[in-house]
């Protein structure tokens, strides 16, 4: 029978800080997207704020690095949540002036983008550092479940809020308000995280213009196509859902609750599906249905569309993300044997950013390239196909390295 892992404490604070931070993101980063966008009235600005934003990432990731190196990686996150409080007060600040400020949306985008870069770096590293290979599908498993819950409450709780309120905006500035009492909350909990930073020196530059090793070109290469289709959810479909809803914050807020709701359940049943043999399988699966669950939202730009989106995007993404992610992080335990792993955290960041910053270049030139009625459905389909080229790319890898495999053992 087989033994039962149970999660250390430092895994519990840390199952609860990406917990936490999913909902006060989750409340966040699309309601910020949407009030901007009430003032822009553009999709075209709305993917160049995105581009400033994660643009700033790579730039937070290497000096965070070096922050954590140094002092605790627990220190980086504290400091990229302050950063993250900080644009929420900016905004809380100039309210409606921000239509009238032009470039003041890109400053905004680099105070949050060297915020997350500051937070996800020091997470990224630290969820490496508190799981083993023997506790990280467990540990997947109930912060994606955790992760499921709190994306339940926040919408509900966020679209409870503006319906109380004398309009949207104002619901929007109360939801700003709140998420920041969340992210000090979880600048305390951060605090108390006591995993001792790998001390040794890193390299970034040989890891992402790698080279001879095989198994990180796959990692760096996987995570950069994977980045192509994830500047959508990032970016624009949150803001079709709003658009598909009529531009009402309360029914888009219930329908999030929803949709996390199936993710929650799907999320559990991929952690009982989910197993070493059929992974690649279920990577193939959930690609596929990932892809077409994107291409909905644009093809059917109605309520309808955007809750059949919502329905399969929760469905299939677990089986889309964990077996990536389960690589990924197997992979990177190899190296932590020898090698201060800060490097290759940075190296994979990039690698999302890239892909991401892709996907909000085509959206940008297909706006100027094609005519406006079109050019958005077209660079939504386009960016939509790479979870298929990804599995593609991830199946001819494994394949080729199971056959080196059995050449060698012969």
């Amino acid at each position: 029978m087989k033994k039962t892992i149970a999660l250390n404490k430092q895994e519990v604070k840390m199952i609860i800080i990406n917990g936490t931070y999913a909902m006060a993101s989750a409340m966040t980063a699309v309601f910020v997207n949407v009030y901007l966008y009430k003032f822009t009235g553009s999709l075209v600005t709305m993917t160049a704020y995105a581009m400033v934003r994660f643009g700033f990432f790579p730039i937070a990731f290497t000096i965070g690095a070096h922050i954590g190196r140094k002092y605790r990686l627990s220190l980086t996150m504290i400091a990229g949540l302050l950063l993250i409080v900080c644009g929420l007060l900016v905004l809380l600040t100039l309210r409606e002036s921000i239509g009238e400020l032009g470039y003041a949306i890109y400053g905004i985008g680099m105070i949050f983008g060297m915020g997350e870069g500051f937070f996800w770096l020091s997470t990224v590293s630290l969820n490496q550092l508190v799981s083993s290979k023997e506790s990280r599908g467990r540990y997947l498993g109930f912060m994606g479940m955790f992760n499921g819950l709190t994306n339940i409450v926040a919408p509900l709780m966020a679209a409870q809020i503006v319906v109380w309120s004398p309009n949207d905006i104002e619901g929007y500035l109360r939801i700003f308000q709140l998420v920041i009492v969340l992210y000090l909350i979880i600048a305390y909990l951060a605090s108390t995280i006591r995993v001792i930073s790998q001390k040794g020196k890193f390299t970034v530059l040989n890891k992402v213009f790698h080279t001879k090793d095989k198994q990180w070109s796959y990692i760096f290469n996987s995570h950069v196509l994977f980045g192509v289709r994830d500047s959508l959810v990032l970016m624009l479909t949150g803001l079709l859902i709003y658009r598909a809803t009529g531009g009402s914050g309360s029914t888009y807020g219930r329908l999030l609750a929803v949709f996390a709701m199936i993710s929650i359940a799907s999320f559990y049943l991929a952690g009982k599906v989910i197993t070493r043999e059929n992974r690649l399988r279920m990577y193939q699966f959930g690609a596929f249905f990932t892809a077409i669950s994107t291409t909905i939202l644009v093809l059917i730009p109605t309520t309808e569309g955007a809750i059949a989106f919502g329905i399969l995007a929760s469905l299939v993404a677990p089986f889309y993300v964990i077996p990536i992610q389960i690589i990924t992080m197997n992979a990177m335990s190899d190296y932590m044997e020898s090698e201060n792993i800060l490097g290759y955290v940075i190296s994979k960041e990039i690698g999302i950013t890239v892909g991401r910053l892709l996907g909000m270049l085509t959206i940008i030139s297909f706006s100027f390239i094609f005519p406006e009625v079109i050019f958005l459905p077209l660079a939504v389909i386009f960016c939509s196909m790479f979870p298929i080229v990804l599995v593609i790319y991830a199946t001819n890898y494994h394949n080729k390295r199971e056959t080196e495999k059995i050449k060698n053992a012969g």
